[in-house]
């Protein structure tokens, strides 16, 4: 019986560089899928968010005490956000390069806070405006205008969270990874400058 052949280097080197190709590729794969789903699942999220309006607590206490759908809805928006989390680390993981490397790598950074801050600006609105608004609705009139405060409180908090939100992850990021995608070989240059045009016009708080 004939021994195995010990496995050369080279060998060794070329097996393990296969594994790493396939691994990129479903990396890249699922990364791709994830931005997708992610992007629909917010898109929806967002349609069947129930109107208010930030000038009339008392409005929007009324909107979210009645709505039963409130947290699922905000729920549905985190599940959408954590899906483009990987998509988007997928995207800047794809770009290489001097230049546009470097742009990734910024993108990257400004992905994680800004989702970071998408998180606790939908479970804030979701979980906690929801919680308060219950506790208005239940409370005697006598409670309810200090209950009502409470509610403006969050609601103001939500409203520079979401500020924050839109300059960076909306604006700085989009602006980093469409310059990243414009100055690379990797996708079509015009899709970037796309993006960037669009990120320029998300990078501005609330009003």
């Amino acid at each position: 019986m004939l021994a195995k052949p010990f496995e050369t280097d080279s060998s060794q080197s070329v097996s393990h560089e296969k594994k790493q190709s396939r691994s990129g590729r479903w990396f890249f794969q699922i990364g791709a899928v994830a931005a997708i789903v992610g992007s629909l699942l917010g898109l929806v999220g967002n349609l069947i968010h129930p109107a208010t309006t930030g000038l009339d607590t008392n409005a929007v206490a009324h909107v979210i005490a009645l709505s039963e759908a409130w947290t699922a809805i905000h729920l549905l928006i985190v599940v959408g956000l954590i899906f483009m989390l990987g998509g988007l680390v997928a995207i800047c993981s794809s770009i290489k390069g001097e230049l546009a490397g470097t742009l990734a790598q910024l993108g990257y950074v400004a992905v994680i806070a800004g989702i970071t801050v998408g998180l606790i600006t939908v479970i804030l609105d979701g979980v906690g405006a929801k919680h308060i608004a219950d506790a208005w609705a239940a409370a005697p009139p006598d409670e309810k205008a200090a209950a009502l405060r409470i509610l403006q409180a969050e609601e103001i908090l939500n409203f520079a969270l979401a500020s924050l939100f839109n300059i960076l992850f909306a604006g700085v990021t989009f602006i980093l990874l469409g310059l990243a995608v414009a100055l690379s070989q990797v996708y079509p240059r015009w899709l970037g400058w796309i993006v960037v045009v669009a990120g320029l016009g998300s990078a501005s708080p609330l009003r």
